[in-house]
């Protein structure tokens, strides 16, 4: 079953009041076009991967919710749908893609939030730097030494 944003109370709230309510995210984790109410009512991730979880349990939400929209869609088209008439179904939709928009917030929200936390790794981007100055001392065993870097 979708999860409606529909009748939650943020999307009752006006928009005098969101700005009123404590936010639980730290300044610097915070993205100024999503509503305030993602980050007065959503505690931020404790660790990473707390938000890696997060992050794929609202990607396969998303996805749930688009099937769902398009499998009654076509229940209403063959005829055996649930919704009493394409307007009670057109109701429903809505609800549906409130329930999509602020999954979609909150995976901005997390990803964001992972990207800031996410220490550099040095991998590939270490191997590369090494052999540009590998490439810059152009010594006499250049082939050997770039060889232990591939490997």
């Amino acid at each position: 079953m979708v999860i409606t944003t529909y009748r939650s109370d943020a999307y009752s709230r006006n928009i005098s009041n969101e700005s009123e309510r404590p936010c639980l995210w730290p300044e610097e984790f915070r993205i100024d076009n999503l509503p305030t109410w993602i980050y007065a009512d959503n505690q931020p991730p404790k660790d990473i991967r707390e938000c890696e979880a997060k992050i794929s349990s609202l990607e396969f939400t998303i996805k749930d919710i688009e099937l769902q929209i398009e499998i009654r869609e076509l229940e209403l088209k063959t005829g055996h749908s649930r919704h009493s008439s394409a307007f009670d179904f057109e109701k429903w939709k809505i609800g549906a893609l409130k329930a999509r928009q602020t999954h979609l917030y909150m995976l901005n929200a997390y990803t964001y939030w992972m990207i800031k936390n996410k220490p550099i790794t040095s991998g590939a981007n270490s191997k590369l730097e090494k052999l540009i100055k590998l490439l810059i001392k152009d010594p006499s065993d250049f082939c050997e030494q770039a060889g232990l870097l591939l490997d």
